[in-house]
């Protein structure tokens, strides 16, 4: 074989296992945690998708499930309110959550409370990854 069909060969492999890779399901778990008993209302999109507002009741869980982009591109942002207060975050980011970095998942798990949100962390098992709001 040619070095030219050497890489040729490479490069197709690569794109293969990227695109089986990357072609895995991914959920976001949304957690109510906020304090007081309120209910939590949240609207999540990325480019391409709007997944519309959906409201969990205290204590309450939703999710959502997607295949991220092979080129690592996919992003989820949310925007979650409670009474008159609202703030944003990027629920899922490719480049901080994919599968094979430290923190990275195929279920990401949040706790949302008025402070921020808490990523579950794969290894304590604890809700002990927090981030301010974006906005």
């Amino acid at each position: 074989m040619d070095s030219l069909t050497q890489l040729i060969v490479i490069f197709m492999m690569t794109m293969f296992i990227s695109a089986t890779i990357s072609q895995a399901t991914t959920t976001v778990v949304i957690h109510n945690n906020l304090e007081g008993g309120l209910s939590l209302g949240y609207h999540c999109k990325s480019g391409d998708d709007d997944l519309g507002y959906k409201s969990l009741a205290p204590g309450g869980s939703g999710s959502f499930d997607f295949n991220p982009d092979i080129f690592g591109r996919t992003l989820f942002f949310c925007s979650f309110s409670w009474n008159s207060e609202s703030h944003s975050f990027d629920i899922y980011s490719q480049k901080r959550d994919k599968e094979f970095e430290k923190f990275g998942c195929t279920q990401c798990e949040w706790r949302i409370s008025k402070k921020g949100p808490c990523k579950l962390n794969k290894y304590s098992k604890m809700f002990d990854i927090c981030y301010p709001w974006d906005a």
